[in-house]
């Protein structure tokens, strides 16, 4: 009996640092590489196809002599390599790559193979390995259980880490309190040891190997590679995301998940950033700062001596430091706001004269949300009938590519949605300027008019007659038929993708081969049960980003309410394994048959909801609760699934095992690459939940089929 309750700990350790290295490791590639979702989707595909390897070669674990203490010095070593992944990461980006260059797809897919192999093959390769060896009656199939237990490390872990760990501590820190919890379920497995010699080595090793972690400066050692020559003055882990602050020869830099946000000093970006919109305004009184502030802009606003300014950001850090580095503007005009801009725009009551986006380009999907029509729709709310709103992408003043081109031409004609004149100023960036109002581009002539004192947007920096023949070159490589960027089809995020690809002569040849790589593991280890369980994790991982996506559309970026619906799915796994057995006592085939079609009539429930609440006006609390209902409904699908496969899969528990949770995997890593990359810049989420569902519907029809087709034979 305590055999059983001793691996089930071991198990439950196995996911409790398994996904809290997951965690820590995306964030430190996405700030290490400057990373968006292409990033997120190659390293997280990477974790999954390793992990599935790992778990199908675990099924030869038992063929190994003296097994079980060969299994713990390897769990003993996963305690450790997490860490050192993390520390080996800072170091490879410095060694390989030279300080201030940027890193391609091919690159990045390299680095993160190389570096996740260790940790991601062992915790693989341990779950195969200890499921095998748990102890049951005859006929009986722990591997719903072992996956149940496994998802509920996961679920501690997520919830430690969403909601105390990303608020008070850093990663370094955070992994060696993950590293001790692993360390004491290795321990427990130690003591079901038959000899004395484990139970007295593991515990005096668990306690060397803390005392290492707990002893090294990881955190210091990382920021000195990183920065090298810099002064780091602020270095702070939020849930947003980490934010450094850096000191060199009188400069700060500030920057956020590795992205320079902006260095003091910079003149003539705070000046066209700002001066570029207000002059078009007669008299601003009432403006909106959407991010930017912090860098210089505030004190250009103020040179207007308008009414007020509300200066919103999300991260609260990047507020916090203006105290800290002596920045803090004390105007009783200014408003410093730390809310999602989108969410605040929704609900604000205020009206503004001059609107200023001062927001990164759609790179992200978080991003991308501050770019879409509905955005439009909703700042047009908010301004008066001569109001200006001000954004800007990457400049092609003098060369305009094919991808800055479709990508310039989306966020152009999804302003002329909403606004009767839209102009592009390219300049240190390609400035976006709409209104109902007229808009000109004698940005000079008007600042000498106003009599506001600026350094270089003047007569004596500016060329009118420049600046015009420029805008007519930019606006000329605008097309139509790049499409309206909506919430729920990206097309600028995409656009936005393909120009970034554009700076290392890359295509998408990268990602394709590793969605055939996917589809060739996948067909390597499917069979006619097995199927199932592949789409599932395709649908699982695929509607989780959906569902996390939309609740950010519609309720703006609530990290904590985020964290729970990420919780929620670890539980939803969970349950589902467990609740096999309560569900169906039959177990009859059919019944995996009737989970699938289940599974795809949730997805078209799913298509309904997001199709239909933008028109009804429902209370945030129903809302939020069906959010929970989607998310808590499919994760447990997922979990029976699995434990259904497991259960009528033919073979040993070490092939069974091996086989199911390799393509669990490799479903879920096709998923979240397939749906950041292809189909939700391409088809939407609409046309994505419809190709989900028939994914679900076609997995059920070839399971029923090729039954059919057993029984004929026979």
């Amino acid at each position: 009996m305590y055999k059983r309750f001793a691996i089930f700990s071991a198990l439950f350790g196995l996911g409790f640092i398994s996904i809290a290295t997951q965690i820590y490791l995306l964030r430190e590639f996405l700030y290490v590489f400057q990373g968006n979702e292409l990033v997120f989707g190659i390293v997280l595909t990477t974790w999954m196809l390793i992990s599935g390897f790992g778990a199908f070669i675990g099924r030869f674990a038992q063929q190994i002599k003296d097994r079980e203490p060969f299994f713990l010095f390897l769990m003993i070593l996963l305690a450790v390599i997490p860490v050192l992944t993390i520390v080996k990461l800072d170091v490879w980006r410095c060694v390989v790559f030279p300080t201030g260059s940027m890193v391609g797809l091919r690159e990045i897919f390299y680095s993160s193979l190389l570096l996740q192999t260790p940790v991601c093959f062992l915790s693989g390769f341990l779950f195969t390995a200890l499921t095998a060896i748990l102890p049951r009656k005859p006929g009986q199939n722990p591997l719903g259980g072992a996956y149940a237990m496994e998802s509920l490390g996961s679920l501690i872990a997520g919830g430690l880490i969403n909601f105390i760990f990303l608020w008070t501590i850093g990663s370094f820190p955070a992994m060696n309190i993950i590293s001790a919890v692993f360390l004491g379920s290795v321990i427990l497995y130690a003591f079901s040891q038959p000899t004395l010699i484990p139970k007295i080595m593991v515990p005096v090793i668990a306690g060397g190997v803390l005392f290492g972690l707990y002893s090294v400066s990881f955190s210091s050692f990382s920021l000195s590679l990183l920065f090298e020559d810099q002064e780091v003055v602020v270095d702070r882990e939020t849930p947003y995301g980490r934010v450094i602050v850096t000191q060199q020869s009188g400069q700060h830099n500030v920057y956020e998940n590795g992205i320079l946000l902006f260095s003091s000093g910079n003149v003539i970006r705070d000046e066209e950033s700002v001066h570029f919109a207000m002059v078009q305004h007669d008299n601003p009184q009432r403006i909106l700062l959407v991010s930017g502030g912090l860098s210089g802009a505030i004190p250009e606003i103020l040179k207007y001596r308008p009414e007020r300014v509300d200066y919103v950001e999300l991260n609260p850090a990047l507020i916090g430091i203006t105290t800290t580095l002596g920045g803090e503007i004390p105007d009783a005009s200014v408003r410093y706001i730390t809310a999602d801009a989108r969410r605040y725009i929704t609900h604000c009551d205020s009206l503004y004269d001059v609107v200023l986006i001062n927001l990164p380009e759609p790179s992200t999907l978080q991003l991308n949300r501050y770019y879409t029509d509905e955005f439009f729709a909703a700042i047009r709310k908010r301004m008066d009938s001569a109001g200006v709103l001000s954004l800007s992408m990457p400049t092609g003043s003098d060369y305009v590519s094919d991808e800055a081109g479709k990508l310039n031409s989306s966020i152009y004609y999804t302003l002329k949605n909403h606004y009767r004149h839209v102009l592009i100023l390219p300049s240190g960036q390609n400035y976006f300027l709409a209104s109902d109002d007229s808009l000109s581009l004698a940005i000079p002539s008007m600042i000498t008019r106003k009599g506001v004192h600026t350094d270089y947007v003047n007569p004596y920096y500016f060329d009118e007659h420049l600046l015009t023949d420029r805008c007519r070159f930019v606006m000329s490589k605008l097309t139509e038929e790049s499409g309206i960027n909506y919430d729920f089809h990206p097309v600028a995020y995409f656009y936005q993708q393909a120009y970034w690809l554009s700076y290392f002569r890359q295509n998408y040849a990268l990602i394709g081969g590793m969605i055939l790589m996917l589809l060739v593991f996948s067909f390597l280890v499917a069979d006619r049960v097995n199927v199932g369980v592949f789409a599932a994790g395709f649908t699982a991982s695929s509607t989780e980003i959906i569902l996390l996506l939309g609740f950010q559309i519609l309720f703006g970026y609530v990290y904590q309410a985020l964290g729970v619906l990420i919780m929620i799915f670890m539980l939803g796994l969970a349950l589902g394994a467990a609740s096999r057995k309560n569900l169906f006592k039959s177990n009859h085939p059919r019944s995996y048959l009737l989970i699938q079609l289940v599974m795809a009539g949730v997805v078209i429930l799913i298509l309904l909801f997001i199709s239909l609440v933008p028109f009804l006006e429902l209370p945030d609390a129903i809302v939020f609760a069906a959010f929970i209902i989607f998310v808590l409904g499919i994760s447990f699908l997922t979990g029976l699934v699995f434990s259904f496969a497991a259960f009528i899969s033919k073979g040993g528990i070490d092939k069974v095992a091996a086989s199911n949770y390799a393509i669990d995997l490799y479903g879920s890593a096709l998923g979240a690459l397939l749906t950041t990359v292809v189909l939700l810049p391409l088809m939407g989420i609409k046309m994505t939940l419809v190709m989900l569902a028939v994914l679900n519907t076609a997995s059920a029809a070839w399971y029923f089929g090729s039954g059919r087709r057993q029984e004929v034979m026979r």
